[in-house]
């Protein structure tokens, strides 16, 4: 059965940096992450050296070609029933619909969220990340993918085969949770819960306390 990855979470969390060192060995050998952010920025840099200097336009060209690129390489992948992996925010119900088709396409789907403790060490993470190159991302669009992503990952993370919740706001990453077919699996009644899984994702956090806590 081919199989999907989705690396998802706050902006700064390592999506690009930190996310593939949770994919398996065979994704890893055999995929390249696709990278809607990065490819964005190589483009509009190109643009730039093409002598288009106008901010809009040149966003406008950019997104397109991120867009048109990813939706060739998702159609070439179920074609030849491929595996594949991307990364990106899912803060709508319209981003939910590529893992829709991957999953009726009878692919195994899998999703892993970075998760950070609050919105100010989001934007930090930006801040520094821009120091060294990094994309820039605005303050409004921070706040919006860490609540919208959040949002929606408590409302659909049971049609995953499996989904992996790892806190990345500290030097030592912690996995706070597992789930299988909507179900939790490998949590143990010693880990603690950060307070914005609890807060944020409450039809999870539900599941945990039922099936560990309430026994």
């Amino acid at each position: 059965m081919p199989e999907l990855y989705i690396i998802t979470g706050s902006n700064g969390a390592g999506k690009s940096s930190l996310g593939a060192n949770y994919l398996p060995d065979h994704i890893v050998d055999t995929c390249e992450v696709f990278d809607g952010d990065k490819l964005f920025m190589d483009k509009q840099r190109e643009l730039w050296r093409d002598g288009i200097r106008a901010h809009k336009e040149m966003r406008r060209i950019a997104y397109e070609f991120v867009s048109s690129t990813f939706d060739a390489l998702v159609d070439e992948a179920v074609h030849a029933r491929a595996d594949f992996a991307y990364e990106g925010h899912f803060t709508n119900e319209s981003t939910w619909d590529i893992p829709r088709r991957f999953k009726s396409e009878g692919y195994a789907i899998h999703l892993i969220y970075l998760g950070l403790n609050n919105t100010d060490l989001s934007e930090l993470r930006v801040t520094d990340r821009v120091k060294f190159g990094g994309h820039y991302v605005n303050p409004i669009t921070v706040a919006d993918n860490f609540y919208g992503n959040l949002e929606k990952l408590n409302e659909h993370f049971a049609m995953f085969d499996s989904v992996q919740v790892i806190d990345t706001s500290g030097i030592e990453h912690q996995h706070v949770a597992s789930f299988l077919l909507g179900l939790p699996v490998l949590q143990k009644k010693t880990t603690i819960l950060p307070d914005w899984f609890k807060k944020y994702l409450p039809s999870m956090n539900k599941l945990i306390q039922e099936f560990f806590y309430e026994r």
